[in-house]
């Protein structure tokens, strides 16, 4: 047991995050990874709207950008050739990387393919039994897959075996949906259709610049990944064509790694600050045709500071800015560069148009604060420990509880960490400890710590201020309806006895 500070306690929801990472070799940049970004930004913006989250990161070496005050980064090699990550998962190192000392109330699965992997490891060999939810930022479909054996029942049976998986776009969703159609029956379709929700990336409303540069040189941006899967060859077919009828622009591909191999190329780079400034130089940028149909974070870090995209004509795109300029194949995209180069008025009236929009439609906290109230109403569909005098459980929360709240009353209140809670009762690692956490934290005065190591404290609030806290309302709900379920479960219990 040991002392505690007030202003550390909440009804603290734990999470484990499960990652997909990509930049993960020799020579590159794990910071500019897509997973690493998506969760940096999902974790600081959760982190404005609530306090009581603490998040327990997975990740192959340390990532500095991660470093939050309620985060935890648990290191777990993993291989970097995306179908062996994918694959690859090692149950004897994950069992050592979640150890008794911990609590997992939700896993935030960002690898559909291991969930239940995950899952047959925490239930059948820990104390642990939380629920899954995910986010998917790749599925191995038909269109875009390059490997010879793809990971796609993979991808889907872990998706079913969440609660919801967030992916990009409707166009991506609508893709997933229909390949799956080739292996399930329409009543598994039915649930993956309710599984998957689209969740909009967005951007964060401090890194909307305030006005556009209406001095910008003759520069083509190209911020996407130099991938195949992007069509870059065709974007260099674009520029050659341009550059033949002019020599009067660049064409800058910031995550360009060999040297440049066209006059007009160039490939400059830095850090976030760099970029963000060197995005603000260039007249127009260049979404190109995607097969997968993600949501492009390229295309959004140029909107927010103020360059107008020339986008490939699609859905996925339309979802993003439905009032851009949409090119439909290579000559239509040369005539609309041609129009920007020379243009500079209107070029400047759709950086306008594009600020703004990204101002009133783009801004991910929105989308966030949805994820919040979700997590809230997962946390309410955790299991909990029926507390009635017919089972065994009430006395062992009895004894948990004064326990609790006797060490809370001392003259110097301490609380008791989940280890010593165990060993007063004689528990070992196989004893299901999430229901029993659950029902505890449902009691208005029994608190976590928001600390790597879970500690519970007995804290009565002197005034009752506690109740008008949002969190309260959550957790009274909560009670509420756990008394129902223990109303049913006595009766039925009640009804056994009789009929023996």
């Amino acid at each position: 047991m040991k002392q505690f500070k007030n202003r550390s306690l909440r009804k603290t929801i734990r999470i484990l995050v499960y990652p997909n990472i990509t930049f993960n070799s020799r020579g590159q940049d794990i910071e500019a990874d897509s997973y690493v970004q998506v969760i940096r930004n999902q974790i600081s913006l959760l982190n404005e709207i609530r306090k009581d989250l603490y998040f327990y990161l997975i990740v192959p070496k340390e990532i500095k950008s991660l470093n939050f005050k309620n985060t935890s980064q648990l290191i777990f090699p993993l291989p970097t050739y995306p179908p062996t990550m994918r694959s690859h998962f090692n149950v004897d190192k994950f069992k050592k990387l979640v150890p008794h000392s911990l609590d997992i109330d939700l896993v935030f699965s960002h690898l559909p393919e291991q969930t239940h992997a995950i899952k047959s490891t925490l239930f059948n060999v820990t104390h642990h039994t939380p629920l899954f939810f995910g986010y998917s930022h790749w599925f191995d479909l038909h269109e875009v897959v390059k490997w010879p054996v793809a990971s796609f029942l993979q991808n889907i049976t872990g998706t079913l075996d969440c609660e919801r998986v967030y992916l990009n776009t409707q166009y991506q969703k609508d893709l997933v949906l229909k390949q799956s159609s080739l292996h399930f029956n329409k009543k598994t379709i039915k649930k993956l259709d309710e599984i998957l929700c689209v969740q909009h990336l967005g951007v964060d409303r401090k890194d909307i610049t305030r006005n556009i540069n209406i001095r910008t040189k003759k520069i083509i941006v190209f911020n996407h990944r130099p991938d195949t899967y992007k069509h870059y060859s065709d974007f260099i077919k674009v520029c050659d064509a341009l550059w033949r009828k002019r020599k009067d622009f660049s064409v800058w591909v910031p995550l360009l790694k060999q040297k440049p191999n066209r006059p007009y190329l160039t490939n400059e780079s830095g850090d976030k600050t760099f970029y963000y400034h060197r995005l603000k130089s260039c007249r127009v940028g260049f979404s190109p045709k995607q097969v997968y149909g993600g949501w492009s974070i390229a295309t959004t870090d140029g909107m927010m500071n103020g360059v107008p995209y020339i986008m490939f004509d699609d859905t996925y795109y339309k979802e993003l800015w439905p009032e851009a300029d949409f090119f439909k194949n290579n000559t239509h995209a040369v005539n609309l560069l041609n129009k920007y180069l020379d243009n500079p008025t209107y070029r400047n009236k759709k950086a306008t148009q594009t600020l703004n929009y990204t101002r009133k439609q783009l801004i991910y906290k929105k989308t966030v604060r949805e994820m919040s109230k979700y997590i809230d109403q997962l946390v309410l569909n955790l299991s909990r420990t029926t507390s009635s005098h017919l089972n065994e459980d009430y006395d062992v929360l009895k004894d948990l509880f004064y326990l609790i709240r006797n060490a809370g009353r001392r003259k110097t209140p301490v609380g008791y960490t989940k280890d010593e809670l165990f060993k007063t009762r004689g528990w070992g690692r196989g004893m299901k400890w999430t229901p029993y956490r659950q029902r505890l934290l449902a009691h208005g005065a029994i608190y976590d710590v928001n600390e790597e190591i879970p500690m519970y404290i007995f804290s009565p609030s002197e005034n009752d201020l506690y109740k008008d806290d949002e969190e309260y309302d959550v957790w009274l709900d909560l009670i509420k309806r756990q008394d129902k379920k223990d109303k049913k479960t006595i009766s039925r219990l009640l009804n056994k006895r009789i009929r023996h």
